[in-house]
């Protein structure tokens, strides 16, 4: 058997940021106060680097701090971890999301959601699937969940210049 063989299938997703590949992880298991440690200590793009780690992190209350922190920042390669939350279960964050969309506080989105359509097409059909499983009493109509309702903004977003 070979190495790839005894390796676990991808775990996480990739993407393409400003034309290069870029993975991340499904989810990060590390301790709470080990990544906020880091978070506080850390500057410029080390600490935005964790806190796009840290929407990856597998406590839900984790990873929707580390996205508030975030969500104001301008740099390209955090689009994907905003974009991959929409895809996901958590309504709270999937809200923080979507308020900052229509708002249109979050740049590089448009650029992003166009070089990677494949992945945005994923993240429509997961939030899709979580709408019908856990909130179609909340949200009678598809149109009206919050992930649809950003991803259909970042949809129309221009092309930052």
């Amino acid at each position: 058997m070979t190495a790839s063989e005894l390796a676990p299938a991808h775990q996480g997703f990739q993407v393409t940021v400003r034309g290069e590949l870029f993975s991340a992880p499904a989810r990060l298991y590390c301790s709470p106060r080990v990544l906020r440690a880091l978070i506080e200590n850390a500057t410029g793009d080390t600490r935005t680097l964790a806190l796009c780690l840290g929407t990856r992190h597998w406590n839900g209350y984790i990873r929707e701090e580390c996205l508030r922190r975030l969500i104001s920042t301008d740099f390209p390669w955090a689009a994907p971890f905003l974009v991959q939350l929409l895809g996901e279960y958590v309504i709270e964050i999937v809200e923080v999301i979507a308020e900052a969309v229509r708002q249109a506080t979050i740049q590089n989105l448009s650029d992003f959601a166009r070089a990677n359509p494949k992945f945005m097409a994923i993240t429509r059909q997961r939030a899709t699937s979580y709408w019908d499983c856990y909130f179609r009493r909340g949200f009678r109509s598809l149109q009206t969940y919050p992930a649809i309702i950003a991803l259909n903004a970042i949809d129309v977003m221009p092309r930052s210049v």
